[in-house]
Order: structure tokens, then sequence, then C-alpha cells
């Protein structure tokens, strides 16, 4: 039987238009929230995050990434819709067979549009992101 060994959390904000946060280009990764979790030998650790993000102008394509100590390991990208529409994005990730130790996970976001200055969208609100190591 799985036990928890460990939580951790972030949150930036948890209400819907509470930032205006413009996201930036791939060469510019924009942190939105990090923690740091313990692990044991071969154990697992459960991501979620909650990302509002609203597009400002055109159709913008943006990344969503989540890193273990600085490497990325999952991500997930997402259209913008309608000018001015808020989008929430949810992500959840199983990050599999951690190794034992401290880790720091964080969670970014780019804007990964062919022309960022005629597609462009900011991060409103909520943003929060939370793991859960278990061995």
């Amino acid at each position: 039987m799985a036990q928890v060994i460990d939580v951790g959390a972030s949150t930036a904000s948890t209400g819907s238009q509470t930032l205006s946060i413009p996201i930036l280009s791939p060469a510019q990764n924009l942190i939105l929230a990090e923690f740091g979790l313990a692990t044991v030998l071969n154990g697992d650790v459960l991501l979620n995050a909650t990302i509002g993000f609203q597009t400002t102008l055109g159709v913008p394509s943006v990344i969503f990434t989540l890193y273990r100590d600085g490497q990325p390991i999952f991500n997930i990208g997402a259209s913008g819709l309608s000018v001015l529409a808020i989008q929430p994005i949810a992500i959840s990730f199983m990050d599999l067979n951690v190794p034992a130790g401290y880790h720091a996970y964080t969670l970014g976001v780019a804007n990964n549009s062919l022309n960022i200055l005629l597609n462009t969208a900011s991060v409103t609100g909520p943003v929060t992101y939370s793991g859960v190591s278990i061995g």
C-alpha cells in the first residue's frame, strides 16, 4: 500500500481575472509557481495545476511546462479562443520513479505563436500548482 511522503503547493491566485501577466516568447519562459517535495526511492509524484489564460490579440498558441529540478518533464499546449475569452487549463501528471531526495517542481508558460506580436495572451488567474509525493 502506498503512503503519502510529502505535499507541496504554490498558489499565485485563486480567482479568475485576478492577474494580468503577459505570456512571453519561448526564449523567455515565465515561471508561474514552484514548490519543493521530498521523495523516496522509486516513489511517484502526482502533480496538479490550474491556470487561467486570456487571449489579448489574434489566436495565440501557448505551452505550459512542468519542471523537476529545472528539467522539463511534461508540457501541454493550448490555443487561444476569441479575443478577451478566458480559458481555464487543468493539468494532471504523474511523475514516475522519481529519485529519492528533495526536488524543486516548477510550472512555466511561454507563447509559442509564430508571430508573438500579433498573437498575444496573458495569465489571468487562477494559478495553483500542487504535488503529492507517494512512496
